[in-house]
C-alpha cells in the first residue's frame, strides 16, 4: 500500500504500523460516518472556491468536482472507510484518487491541510447538531406545556426529599419541568450562533499564498460570518465544549425528570403511567411493565457527562495539538446523536404519559401536607410569630403521629395542648379556622405570588411558554431552511462547474 494514502507525503517510507492503525486510525475512522456530510461539504466548498478564483486548471477543476459529487452521493455509513489508509480524510482521498486521478485529486489540498477539512466538517456537524438538539428540546417543552395545561386545576402534592411538602396543582408541578428545557433551547441558540462562524480558508494557521477567499467560503458553507483570526479558527475548541456542556445540561435536566417520573410511576405512588410503546415487559415477571424509556434517558445523561469530562481532560495540552481533535472529531458528533435521540424519546414519553389526577389529589389530602399553611394562619390570625407558630404545629403533628392519628384529629383542644407543651402558650383557635387552614384545595389557591399555584397562574405561564415555543420553532425552521438552501446552492454550483 502506498504511504501517500495515510498522509505521509514523500517524507516517510512504508506504511503505518499495525499498532498505530489499531490504536489511532481505527478510532479516528469511526468518526467518518457521522462527519461524512460535513467533510463532503468542506471539500466541495474548497474546490468551488479555488475553481472560481482560477487557481485550478479548468479541466482539473471539472474532474475534481465530478469525483467529489460522486463521493457526496455515497451515504456516510456506506462509504468504504479503511483505517489502514489513515483517518477519515485519507479514506476519502483514496476514493477520490481512484475516481478523479491523482492529478485532479491533488488540487484539493491546495492551500488546505487535512485538519481544515476536519475543522470545517466538524463545525458543520456541530452547528446542525445544535439546531437539531434545540428543536428536540422545543418539542419536549411543548409536550410538557400541553400536559400541564390538561392538569392545570387538578390538586396534587409537591414533594421534597420524596416527602409530601405542599399542596399544589398537578399542572403547576408539570410546568416546572418545561422551564429548564426552554432554557436549554435558549443556550443552544446562542451556541449555534457561535458555531455559525466559518473557520474555512485559514491556509494552515497563518494564511496562504493561494487565493483563498474566506468570505466566499463562508457563503458557500452557509455560515453567518468568519472567525477573524486564522490560527484561532484552526485550533479553537471552546465552542465544542460549550456545545457539549449544553448537551450534558440538557440531558441532565431530562434525567432529573425521568427519575421523578419513574418514582411517580411506581406502584406505591401510582400517579404516572408510561405508554406501552415506551415500556418494556419483564422477561421473568409477567405482572411488570417497566418504564424502560426512562432508563435510556438517564443512561444517556450519564454518558454525555462523562464525554464532557473526558474532552476537558484531553484538552489539557498546549495549543495547536492533534490531541484535541483526535477526541473532538469522534466524541462530539456521537454524543450529539445520542442526546438528540434521547431528547426526542423524552418528548414522546411525555406526549404518551397518563397522569392519575385522583391519586395525585389523594396524596395532597394526607400526610399533614397543610401543616405549613396552618402555621401561616396561626402567625397571621393568632398573634404568634412564625417561628413559634411553626414550633407549635410541629409539636401537634408529633402528638398525632405518635398516637397513630392523622390531621383530621387536629382539634382546637389538641392544638392548645401542643402550644402549652411547646412554649407554654395559651392558644385558643376556633375549629373553623383550623379546618380552613387544613383544606388542601384552599391552600393551593391561597398563594399570592406570581408563578404560584393560585388560580389562573398556571394558565398564564402556559400561555407565556407557548409564545416562547412558537418563537423557538420559528428560529429552528428558519435556520434549518437557511442551511438547506446553502447546501443546495453549493452543490448546484459544483455541478455547474463540473459541467453536469
Amino acid at each position: 500500500m502506498s504511504q501517500d494514502y495515510f498522509g505521509s507525503g514523500g517524507r516517510l517510507d512504508g506504511g503505518p504500523a499495525d499498532a498505530l492503525i489499531d490504536a489511532g486510525y481505527r478510532y479516528e475512522s469511526q468518526a467518518g460516518p457521522r462527519l461524512a456530510r460535513g467533510l463532503s461539504t468542506s471539500d466541495l466548498a474548497h474546490a468551488v472556491m479555488l475553481a472560481e478564483a482560477g487557481a485550478i486548471p479548468a479541466d482539473q477543476a471539472q474532474a475534481l468536482l465530478i469525483a467529489l459529487l460522486e463521493l457526496d452521493a455515497i451515504p456516510g455509513d456506506a462509504f468504504p472507510w479503511n483505517p489502514a489508509l489513515g483517518d477519515a480524510f485519507n479514506s476519502r482521498e483514496h476514493e477520490l484518487r481512484s475516481r478523479a486521478g491523482a492529478t485532479a485529486a491533488g488540487w484539493l489540498s491546495a492551500g488546505r491541510p487535512r485538519r481544515e477539512a476536519f475543522r470545517v466538517g466538524l463545525r458543520i456537524v456541530a452547528r446542525d447538531g445544535a439546531r437539531d438538539l434545540h428543536d428536540a428540546c422545543v418539542a419536549l417543552a411543548a409536550a410538557l406545556v400541553d400536559l400541564a395545561a390538561r392538569h392545570a386545576t387538578d390538586l396534587a402534592a409537591d414533594y421534597t426529599y420524596l416527602q409530601p411538602a405542599q399542596p399544589t396543582r398537578l399542572g403547576h408541578l408539570v410546568l416546572a419541568y418545561a422551564y429548564p428545557v426552554l432554557r436549554d433551547a435558549a443556550r443552544l441558540r446562542g451556541i449555534h450562533e457561535e458555531l455559525d462562524m466559518s473557520v474555512a480558508g485559514a491556509g494552515g494557521s497563518a494564511g496562504s499564498r493561494w487565493p483563498l477567499d474566506r468570505s466566499r467560503l463562508a457563503d458557500l458553507l452557509g455560515a453567518a460570518g468568519t472567525v477573524p483570526h486564522v490560527r484561532d479558527a484552526m485550533w479553537q475548541w471552546d465552542a465544542y465544549v460549550d456545545l457539549m456542556s449544553a448537551a450534558a445540561t440538557t440531558a441532565t435536566h431530562q434525567s432529573e425528570q425521568a427519575q421523578d417520573l419513574e418514582i411517580l410511576a411506581s406502584r406505591e405512588f401510582g400517579i404516572a403511567q408510561l405508554a406501552d410503546r415506551h415500556s418494556r415487559a419483564s422477561a421473568l415477571m409477567p405482572q411488570k411493565r417497566n418504564p424502560y424509556a426512562l432508563a435510556v434517558v438517564r443512561a444517556t445523561a450519564g454518558t454525555v457527562s462523562g464525554d464532557l469530562a473526558g474532552m476537558l481532560v484531553a484538552l489539557h495540552t498546549g495549543s495547536a495539538r492533534t490531541d484535541h481533535f483526535h477526541v473532538l472529531n469522534t466524541v462530539v458528533p456521537r454524543a450529539l446523536d445520542e442526546v438528540v435521540a434521547s431528547t426526542r424519546l423524552m418528548a414522546e414519553v411525555v406526549e404518551g404519559l397518563t397522569l392519575d389526577a385522583t391519586r395525585a389529589g389523594a396524596a395532597a389530602r394526607s400526610g399533614f401536607i397543610t401543616a405549613a399553611d396552618l402555621a401561616d394562619v396561626l402567625a397571621q390570625e393568632a398573634g404568634l410569630d412564625y417561628r413559634t407558630a411553626h414550633h407549635v404545629v410541629g409539636r401537634a403533628v408529633k402528638m398525632l403521629v405518635d398516637s397513630g392519628r392523622d390531621e383530621s384529629a387536629l382539634t382546637p383542644a389538641l392544638l392548645a395542648e401542643a402550644a402549652m407543651a411547646s412554649d407554654g402558650i395559651d392558644l385558643q383557635v376556633p375549629a373553623d379556622v383550623i379546618r380552613r387552614a387544613l383544606d388542601p384545595e384552599a391552600a393551593a389557591d391561597m398563594r399570592l405570588q406570581e408563578g404560584s399555584s393560585a388560580p389562573g397562574r398556571t394558565e398564564e405561564m402556559v400561555a407565556a411558554c407557548r409564545e416562547d415555543i412558537a418563537a423557538a420553532r420559528s428560529w429552528g425552521s428558519g435556520t434549518r431552511a437557511r442551511a438547506e438552501r446553502a447546501e443546495s446552492s453549493l452543490r448546484a454550483r459544483a455541478r455547474e462547474i463540473a459541467g453536469s
